[in-house]
């Protein structure tokens, strides 16, 4: 009975951990408050809850922002076309994205748009 009582206890931490550990998108960034940029791409990270694509930016003042733009999951990235190498560093790109609430150089990418033109983007056309 008390491994029952323990494994059951340590199994809610676990659930708990795990849900605290994603976020709400509406909590974390501003559908309203969309930001356009336009630079290099630095680095590309497939992991799990969400791939990050991060972004060198120049501003307005000639300096130079790396933004850390989150994407969808790998998964939902390659059900929707994506392959590893659809966004790697040193390509530049455009990119629609909803800005984070904090006021960081964090955003959710909406579209990305490669220079020859290409659209990436995960999720379908009636929501965007």
């Amino acid at each position: 009975m008390k491994l029952l009582i323990a494994t059951m206890a340590l199994t809610s931490a676990l659930v708990a951990l795990n849900a605290q550990a994603h976020h709400s998108f509406a909590a974390q960034y501003d559908r309203s408050a969309e930001v356009a940029l336009e630079g290099t791409i630095t680095k590309v990270e497939w992991t799990n809850p969400h791939a990050h694509v991060y972004l060198d930016v120049k501003g307005t003042d000639g300096r130079v922002a790396n933004w850390n733009l989150e994407l969808a999951s790998p998964n939902m990235l390659i059900r929707n076309g994506w392959k590893r190498d659809s966004l790697v560093a040193n390509d530049h790109i455009k990119v629609t994205a909803s800005h984070a609430r904090d006021g960081t150089n964090t955003a959710a990418v909406v579209l990305i748009t490669r220079d020859d033109g290409t659209e990436l983007t995960f999720i379908s056309g009636d929501d965007r």
